[in-house]
């Protein structure tokens, strides 16, 4: 968890950590049968052996047949959609990152280098392996003949590829609203580009899409994986248990001063304004159950009917809020500085590795002043609020419209009976 200070939202080095990724646990697959579709085989329980030649490793079946094993990416957003891009020089074909396995990797290891080298993203950064019910990674295999395709796969007197599937969740906010604002399709360690665009996309549409000679796999992921990944991500939404009364514990901030000034405050008005008093009072909506209806009080208000300062509804995707006068956090649209405004906001859910069940709710908000991300989750039954502000430089409405490094604070508050 990021505590305070600056994070940078360059795509960040030329070379993947890998040191990262070989502390991630991979399960071996158990698994199946031969799928009926021609030249497609389930690999979930069948037998054989495995093997390496000039051209990488090599898994031979009962019959002596040899197959190339290669990893596969899924990464799924919070609405279950999966992350795609169009292939160069087959426009309207559309695919997940993947790649063959070197010999001293992983099936994981191997996915997370396919999905940095093609459309940049990073484990920690960006995306979370997205664990089975064994606690171990979703590995989905499957055979897919390429004979009579002429390819190198071919040459090489192999009968097709070992295709493994991992699946990942969506951890970065600017993944979620758009993969163009996160993805950086130019070819990283040295790859050079694999695909023209990238955007989330139903199973259904990916499946209908992909490159024909690839169909069966894609089907074989929508049915055997994803049906238990989104009924799991469902529950996860659904049972996150943010209600009731929050109080700030100031002792505990970090970076909050720094992140007032850097939306205008002075010195002085930032470290009063982060010594405050802070309650807030959370409670789904009735009919909306992955909303919230969010009250934000003052100290004194318990004297005024316990009436709060603001009450909003947190609807899941975009809307609109209005409000009055100078927000510490929108700033003024108004030409004298108190105006008040509008801001376009957006929430949803996000794989958060702190979090103790995984997840933590996003609010989005672009502001006058600037990108606004406000990631809430629950961490040893207390609150983290973890604020990431990117100052605006030019009204463009895209990314380059605001700072490349974000100002982060984190402030943490503890659950009461009552309000004060």
């Amino acid at each position: 968890m990021v505590l305070g200070g600056i994070i940078s939202s360059a795509r960040g080095s030329s070379s993947l950590n890998v040191n990262r990724l070989r502390r991630i646990k991979s399960a071996s697959p158990t698994g199946g049968v031969m799928n009926t579709s021609k030249g497609v085989f389930d690999m979930t329980s069948s037998s054989s052996s495995s093997s390496s030649s000039s051209s990488g490793p090599t898994v031979t079946d009962d019959d002596g047949r040899r197959w190339r094993p290669c990893a596969a990416a899924a990464v799924l957003n919070s609405k279950n959609e999966m992350l795609v891009g169009e292939r160069l020089g087959r426009p309207g074909s559309w695919q997940a990152p993947q790649g063959g396995i070197n010999a001293d990797e992983s099936v994981v290891d191997a996915a997370a280098r396919e999905l940095y080298e093609e459309v940049g993203l990073e484990i920690g950064r960006d995306i979370l392996l997205e664990e089975g019910g064994g606690g171990g990674p979703n590995i989905v295999k499957c055979r897919y003949e390429t004979e009579g395709t002429g390819s190198w796969l071919e040459r090489e007197g192999y009968a097709g590829q070992e295709l493994r599937w991992i699946v990942f969740r969506c951890a970065s906010s600017m993944l979620e609203i758009d993969p163009v604002f996160a993805c950086d399709l130019s070819g990283m360690n040295g790859e050079g580009p694999e695909f023209a665009s990238v955007k989330w996309e139903s199973l259904d549409y990916v499946v209908d899409n992909v490159w024909e000679g690839k169909v069966v796999p894609y089907r074989m992921l929508k049915e055997r994986c994803v049906p238990f990944v989104t009924t799991r991500w469902e529950g996860r939404c659904a049972n996150l248990d943010l209600g009731g009364w929050w109080s700030r514990d100031g002792t505990r901030s970090v970076g909050v001063v720094e992140a007032l000034v850097a939306r205008g405050l002075t010195s002085e008005d930032a470290r009063r304004k982060a010594s405050e008093p802070y309650v807030q009072s959370w409670r789904r909506h009735e009919s909306c159950r992955g909303d919230w209806i969010v009250a934000t009080y003052h100290d004194d208000d318990a004297g005024d009917n316990d009436r709060p300062r603001r009450e909003l509804h947190y609807p899941i995707g975009e809307f609109l809020e209005s409000y009055e006068g100078t927000s510490t956090i929108f700033g003024s649209s108004g030409s004298d500085g108190g105006g008040g405004g509008v801001v376009k906001r957006r929430c949803f859910y996000l794989a958060e590795s702190d979090a103790d069940d995984g997840i933590a709710h996003v609010t989005v908000s672009e502001t006058p002043l600037g990108r606004e991300e406000s990631l809430r989750y629950v961490k040893n039954g207390e609150l983290v609020l973890r604020r990431t502000f990117w100052r605006v430089i030019a009204a463009t409405g895209t990314p380059s419209s605001y700072e490349t490094d974000g100002v982060v604070s984190t402030e943490v508050f503890v659950k009461s009976q009552t309000k004060i």
